[in-house]
């Protein structure tokens, strides 16, 4: 049947600290963060009764009653969906722990408090779904956090999906610590890395990093890099007023090569775009455009737009139009 939905409110799932949610998509109008599970520590899921308020929730959409927080993201769109009761996206988030200290992230407001929170073990979560047939096999798994190398059961994690043969599973990791799970995920093809550097120099990186770990990290990369198989990803978080140098991104675009890595990723900081969302300055776009349409002339193969990013692009997308319609 053909309505307006999307992939999230039709089959996805985020495991955080203390909730189940649908998606992590916030920086629409909406503002996101559909709760379906409150108060969660690790338990086992009653899937029956989590598709039962998931249908329930799908025939308010075919009747065009889109959640009040999915207003005005870019993710739903009018398409024939499967209704079939199966979960094919999943963010593992459930974590704050970390060995970076990034000034964009969350966590930076209180580092010791967050670094101090133990997380529930979503091993057996994850397990319970395969066991009974939720997790379907062409999922899209991404892991979120905290780090996720320095999970617990993070190597263990990887490798039970891997046998699963799930083919698909997204891991954004700093990269200061080597990971033997994520290596066999390369070389089989199953894994995307994501690292964010967000700079080209030791000098940037450790400004918004707060950690002295330019070299290993690009050391770890370069190694992983080696596996050939896997899609491996830099990524830019541009921050206005601390990394949003031309000649710093250029020359990240000319690093990201030099370590036989041939894919990119780019994102805008999260408080400074809603903030300043309808008026971003014109240096902002020059940035913008030179990696996305420019990045080909490094010899790079894709640029993946992240959120604020991709929002970026359609805004600015409908603005000229509506220029042109008017």
């Amino acid at each position: 049947m053909k309505y307006t939905s999307c992939i999230h409110l039709e089959h996805g799932i985020t495991f955080f600290l203390n909730s189940v949610q649908i998606c992590c998509i916030s920086s629409h109008p909406g503002g996101g963060n559909i709760v379906q599970i409150e108060n969660y520590n690790g338990e086992l899921i009653d899937w029956d009764t989590l598709f039962k308020n998931r249908n329930k929730m799908r025939e308010d959409i075919k009747n065009g009653l889109i959640p009040e927080k999915c207003s005005g993201c870019y993710y739903l769109e009018e398409r024939d969906w499967n209704c079939d009761n199966y979960i094919d996206e999943v963010l593992i988030g459930h974590f704050t722990h970390c060995n970076c200290n990034c000034i964009y992230c969350y966590t930076d407001k209180d580092k010791k408090y967050f670094n101090s929170v133990n997380p529930y073990n979503i091993y057996p979560v994850i397990k319970d779904m395969i066991e009974k047939g939720v997790l379907s096999k062409n999922a899209t798994i991404t892991f979120g956090g905290g780090e996720p190398t320095i999970l617990k059961e993070f190597e263990d994690l990887v490798h039970l999906l891997l046998d699963y043969d799930v083919y698909n599973i997204r891991i954004h990791s700093d990269g200061i610590k080597y990971s033997p799970a994520i290596e066999k995920g390369l070389k089989l093809g199953k894994i995307t890395l994501i690292t964010s550097v967000d700079s080209s120099s030791r000098q940037i990186y450790e400004k918004v990093k707060h950690v002295n770990a330019f070299d290993k990290v690009w050391k770890n990369l370069e190694n992983y890099a080696k596996t050939k198989n896997g899609l491996i990803r830099t990524k830019y978080v541009l921050i206005p007023g601390v990394n949003d140098s031309l000649h710093e991104v250029k020359n990240w675009m000319k690093k990201t090569y030099d370590a036989g890595i041939r894919n990119i990723a780019f994102d805008i900081e999260d408080n400074w775009f809603k903030t300043n969302r309808n008026n971003i300055p014109q240096y902002i776009y020059v940035i913008f455009d030179f990696v996305y349409k420019f990045y080909s002339q490094y010899k790079l193969e894709s640029c993946e737009l992240y959120e604020r990013a991709s929002n970026l692009k359609i805004d600015r997308e409908n603005k000229q139009k509506s220029d042109t319609e008017s």
